[in-house]
């Protein structure tokens, strides 16, 4: 049916075009990100510096430390100083494999870019859309528009379905990464709560340097699966058809507030239950997102049939071959 072929061909080139706005949209967003991760070192950096200054001064001679040593005020002054800079180590270092990581993402994004031809494929769908115009017009002008509606509620329709699967697949890559460190954090936890030793740094007091740079490489790998799920969803919301809407504003909530959270629990007197804590809420709420997902394409697909089952009646009854 000649009808069918230009359906297809339009759903191609749609398919096309929405994958270049998409690519745009996520390029502008990384972009963001990126100098957000890069505004957060600087920021970090420079508080991580005023610490520093702050322990040389504690260290150097006066009457006055001399007076705090005796009531031992300065040997407090010392530790919370290096709580502090302990936390703000770990967040630079986690904001500077952020930005590597979507550095990285955004030049794929990049590359995928550049190998459409947005502007060639505008002028073929142009020349597409003229031709089923005409066709309906010859055929059945009086269905004309109700198809054309449904052709393009079907298509819109497909590209919600592929944004959400996307959406799901980045969310259970997400799960899996909290479940990595959780299970790190899980297996650290019969150790003692963590410490600090002068100099800047941090260790624990019986836990080895190795463990904790794998807990805390565990850590970076959920947050940067959460950004992507992060993005994922945002697509999601953008991505909706008239009569069938996406509600996303809930679902992105959590991705921000997680890390700093989790930092704070890495503290010199805190425990590493503290921390579990932190992951085990950010997976309930990754699970509850997935299923709000599940639930919204379990409707899209409901909502697709509804629209296939309408437009082959339409065929049937006015018999368009």
């Amino acid at each position: 049916m000649e009808w069918e072929q230009l359906q297809k061909e339009q759903e191609m080139i749609h398919a096309q075009l929405r994958t270049v706005s998409r690519l745009s949209e996520q390029k502008v967003l990384i972009e963001k990100q990126i100098e957000h991760a890069q505004e957060e070192i600087y920021k970090h950096s420079t508080a991580l510096n005023q610490i520093r200054l702050k322990l040389d001064k504690l260290e150097g001679f006066s009457f006055m430390n001399m007076i705090r040593t005796w009531t031992g005020q300065q040997d407090e002054l010392r530790a919370e100083k290096i709580d502090k800079a302990a936390i703000l180590e770990l967040k630079i270092n986690e904001a500077k494999k952020i930005e590597i990581d979507l550095t990285n993402d955004l030049v794929k994004i990049n590359t995928k870019l550049t190998q459409i031809n947005e502007q060639k494929l505008q002028v073929a769908l142009s020349q597409l859309n003229a031709k089923k115009k005409g066709y309906l017009q010859i055929q059945e002008p009086k269905q004309a528009k109700r198809l054309e509606q449904l052709a393009h509620e079907e298509m819109l329709t497909k590209q919600l379905i592929t944004e959400i699967k996307e959406a799901e697949e980045a969310g259970e890559a997400a799960l899996t990464k909290l479940g990595q460190a959780a299970e790190s954090l899980h297996s650290a936890n019969g150790y003692s709560t963590w410490d600090t030793f002068f100099g800047g740094g941090l260790i624990a007091t019986h836990l080895k340097h190795d463990a904790l740079d794998k807990s805390e490489n565990y850590l970076h790998n959920a947050q940067i699966a959460l950004q992507r799920f992060y993005n994922e969803l945002l697509d999601v919301h953008d991505m909706s058809t008239k009569s069938l809407a996406i509600e996303t504003d809930g679902f992105v909530k959590f991705a921000d507030y997680f890390f700093d959270d989790i930092f704070s629990a890495w503290s010199v007197h805190a425990k590493i239950s503290t921390a579990r804590e932190q992951v085990s809420r950010v997976q309930d709420d990754v699970h509850n997102t997935i299923w709000r997902l599940q639930d919204k394409h379990n409707k899209a697909d409901d909502y697709l049939q509804t629209l296939l089952k309408e437009k082959e009646e339409i065929y049937t009854n006015v018999y368009i071959k």
